[in-house]
């Protein structure tokens, strides 16, 4: 507390650890970011979640549906025939897309990877900078300077920092 002449301010510095707030995040995503007091960021992740986890899960069955086709397609056994929309596509071809499956359900478990770190490092760097002071006060003026003191006329630049 800091008392002036006139009134009193109360000073309310709460910090945030940022390792907290990091090991939250960690066990729960979105745990960190409610700690860190920016609950409406919560949404945003598990929103992400979401979606990622949909477009996994439709690209992992289109990968399953057309590996099946190929080996169905290789091993020819008349008990087991192939899909009718792949009757007439060549080996080769269920193959390229069943890669072309595959290579984008990998993409969006990376992708998921990277929104679960992304939620850590977000965590983190607000509780770091949970007690920054970014106010008005805060300026920086450059303008142009005649050095008055000196018995030769010089110009310089004046740098001023108000805070």
């Amino acid at each position: 507390m800091a008392q002036t002449s006139d009134s009193l301010f109360v000073f309310r510095s709460e910090k945030k650890s940022p390792q907290k707030a990091s090991f939250y995040s960690a066990v729960l995503p979105g745990m960190g970011q409610v700690y860190n007091g920016k609950a409406w960021k919560v949404p945003i992740i598990y929103a992400g979640a979401a979606v990622l986890g949909y477009y996994y899960n439709f690209n992992n069955n289109k990968y399953q549906e057309y590996k099946d086709n190929y080996l169905r397609k290789l091993a020819n056994d008349p008990n087991n025939p192939v899909d009718p929309k792949f009757r007439n596509a060549s080996p080769e071809r269920i193959l390229y897309y069943m890669n072309y499956w595959r290579r984008n359900r990998d993409l969006l478990v990376l992708s998921m990877v990277g929104l679960y770190l992304a939620n850590i490092v977000d965590a983190t760097v607000d509780a770091y900078l949970y007690d920054y002071n970014i106010s008005p006060d805060l300026s920086l003026r450059i303008s142009p300077m005649i050095e008055p003191f000196n018995p030769r006329a010089t110009t310089g630049i004046k740098v001023s920092l108000r805070f």
